[in-house]
């Protein structure tokens, strides 16, 4: 279960990172064992309180704190970063 978020991205051009815990209370009926949907979750709560961004990166900490998994928005959805594949880059 994810508790802990830290956003990366950009507002106005300029880099930001944001942070915050993921609870019940700020969070309710939502899976927390999901990542993408814990992302989505905040970026509503973010939008809600006036918070527009650009974002592309977002890691989640387990409730143990010893796990982080990264996440990224590729193709228009959040993907944990180790699931994006790889291109040809020649």
């Amino acid at each position: 279960m994810y508790v802990y978020y830290i956003l990366r991205g950009t507002v106005n051009k300029e880099p930001v990172e944001l942070e915050g815990d993921v609870d019940d209370e700020q969070f309710p009926n939502v899976d927390r064992t999901e990542g993408a949907d814990v992302i989505q979750a905040v970026l509503k709560k973010l939008a809600d309180e006036g918070e527009q961004g650009e974002w592309t990166e977002c890691d989640l900490t387990n409730e143990y704190f010893d796990r982080d998994d990264t996440y990224v928005f590729f193709n228009k959805k959040w993907i944990r970063r180790s699931d994006v594949p790889l291109t040809n880059t020649r």
